[in-house]
Order: structure tokens, then C-alpha cells, then sequence
């Protein structure tokens, strides 16, 4: 099987950790559960590395003649500066990071739907916004996977978070190597699921890989278009594409397998069975065709499989029971 890197992931304290929240309390989070066993988390909780208690009076953000300040709304405290100083500080020391797991709505940490007040009280929410250390999060990691632990919950997006974030991961071990032998791997492991991401973008980046641009001009263009390439999953028709396109390439398939399959993607496409339904048939053909190798395809394995999400959480439950 194959050896999966350990992320490095930034996450809010509140979520599993510490009970650190305004209100005292700690936030359940599934995925960040899941995760802890694979993943080295390096926690943070801006409000209370301010210097601020628990519990606490809540902040908001207040839009004042432009400018976006966070205040107490209770004691009218403005924790603005301490906030900036904090956030250019922490993040000015902080080491390799490949994702992030805020805390949604958080006047820090919210990644982009944080209320946006025009005055203390009696005010509607005039806009949203991300918290005041997300911005600068999101300034100096742009194109990193950053998601909030409420969308987690959704399968499809916990997917792709997880998807990009163990793509980040091993992409940056191939930076530390900074050999084109390590690159020209990591491209050809993860051409499938690049090509089901965008098609368009891989064949910039397999010319650029062929280039024989100068080592370090070569690995910033094609980390610049690796951020571009998984920003977002490619459309269903893409998927299909690709994963026809790999079967295509199985040794001693018959008609018969042949037809099976398009049956099987045809249920698919009628959401009648999962996606990982037939990506688990794919995973069969690819073993029989080419052993272990297939393991290191990114496409039919791209992260641990102790990260995906229980199908049935509820199988065990005995709806009969009196």
C-alpha cells in the first residue's frame, strides 16, 4: 500500500482541543477527529493568544470609515492592533504549513462569511468578510487548502480538502528533494487526478516539466499552477473522461469487462451507486494490470483510507428493536 506524509495543518484550538470559545465551550469536529492519528495539527486560538479569557465577551467586526475593526462589543474594546500584531508575529514564525481547519463565523478565523457591522448595536450585517487572522492566512498561503469545519461536514468537500491537502503534503517533500527526477515522478503519480481537476492546465504543466527550465524557475511555475490546477473538482463529463481514459490502458480486458464497466458508470451517472463504487472496480483492474504500482496513483488513492467518511453511520442501529 501506499506510504502517505504526515500534513502539517493548522487548526483552530476550539475544535476537539480545548474548550477555548468565547462562551467556554468546545466545538465537536468530525473530520479533525479523523484526522488526528495522520495528521501533525499545530493549533492556534487568536482571541486567547491575545490575552483574552474564557470565557469571554464576544467580538464582531465593525466597518468604520473603511477600515474593518474588531471590537468587544460589550465593553466597546478595540482589539484591532493586538489582532495584526499577533497574526504578522505568529505567522512570521510559523514553518511549513500544508492546510487549515478554521473554525466557520469567527470574527478571527472565519474563512469568508464573518458579519460585518456598521456600528456596535442596533446595525444589520452590511457585508461578510474573513476574520481579521484568516486574511493574513489567506494572504500568505494563497491557493493552500483552507477550509471551515462546518462545510467539513459535507462529503464532497471533505473529499476535496482532503484530496488537496495530501497533494500539497507530498508535493512538499518533492520541494525539498528539488531534483526534476522527484518532479517528473510526483507529475506522472498524479496525472490522472490533475487531468480530472482541469486537462487544459496538466498539459501546461507536462510541457512545462519537459521545458528544462532552471530547477528553481521550474518548481515556482509549477507549484503556481498546481494551486490553480485543484482549486476546485473538475466537472462530472472530465471525471468520466479520465477514468475511461485509464481503463483503457488495463492489460486483457474483454468486451464483456468492457461493457460491465460502462454499465457500472452508467449507474453512476444515474445516481443510482457512489462515486467510490465504481472508483473501487477501477482500483481492481488497475491492481490486476499493474500490482503494486497502482497503489502510487493518486486518482484511485489520494489519501489514507482511514480518512474517508463512514458510508452508513447508523448500519449497525436495529430499527426493529422495541
Amino acid at each position: 500500500m501506499r506510504q502517505f506524509p504526515r500534513p502539517i495543518v493548522l487548526v483552530s484550538r476550539c475544535l476537539e482541543f480545548d474548550s477555548v470559545r468565547y462562551n467556554g465551550q468546545l466545538v465537536r469536529s468530525q473530520i479533525v477527529r479523523d484526522m488526528i492519528p495522520y495528521v501533525d495539527f499545530i493549533k492556534v486560538c487568536p482571541e486567547v493568544d491575545i490575552g483574552m479569557g474564557v470565557p469571554r465577551n464576544p467580538l464582531r467586526i465593525i466597518k468604520k470609515d473603511g477600515k474593518y475593526r474588531l471590537i468587544q462589543q460589550k465593553t466597546g474594546e478595540d482589539f484591532t492592533e493586538k489582532m495584526n500584531t499577533f497574526s504578522v508575529k505568529f505567522l512570521g514564525d510559523l514553518g511549513d504549513i500544508d492546510g487549515f481547519i478554521f473554525k466557520g463565523l469567527s470574527p478571527s478565523v472565519g474563512l469568508d462569511d464573518v458579519k460585518v457591522y456598521s456600528k456596535m448595536s442596533m446595525s444589520p450585517v452590511i457585508e461578510r468578510t474573513a476574520g481579521l487572522f484568516a486574511k493574513y492566512v489567506i494572504a500568505k498561503y494563497p491557493g493552500n487548502p483552507m477550509e471551515e469545519n462546518e462545510r467539513l461536514r459535507n462529503l464532497h468537500i471533505r473529499h476535496h480538502f482532503l484530496t488537496q491537502l495530501y497533494t500539497f503534503t507530498t508535493f512538499r517533500q518533492v520541494k525539498a528533494e528539488k531534483s526534476l527526477r522527484a518532479l517528473t515522478r510526483f507529475h506522472k503519480n498524479n496525472r490522472f487526478l490533475l487531468m480530472s481537476y482541469d486537462d487544459e492546465l496538466l498539459k501546461e504543466m507536462s510541457e512545462l516539466v519537459g521545458s528544462g527550465s532552471e530547477i528553481n524557475e521550474l518548481f515556482i511555475n509549477y507549484e503556481g499552477l498546481l494551486k490553480r490546477v485543484v482549486r476546485k473538482p473538475g466537472s462530472l463529463d472530465l471525471k468520466l473522461a479520465v477514468v475511461r481514459n485509464m481503463f483503457s490502458m488495463f492489460e486483457d480486458v474483454g468486451q464483456d469487462e468492457n461493457s460491465f464497466f460502462e454499465y457500472t458508470l452508467k449507474r453512476y451517472i444515474d445516481n443510482r451507486i457512489s462515486w467510490d463504487a465504481a472508483i473501487e472496480m477501477l482500483r481492481l483492474f488497475a491492481f490486476c494490470s499493474f500490482g503494486e504500482n497502482a497503489y502510487e496513483d493518486t486518482f484511485l488513492y489520494p489519501y489514507p483510507e482511514e480518512l474517508k467518511a463512514l458510508v452508513d453511520v447508523d448500519r449497525e442501529k436495529d430499527y426493529w428493536d422495541k
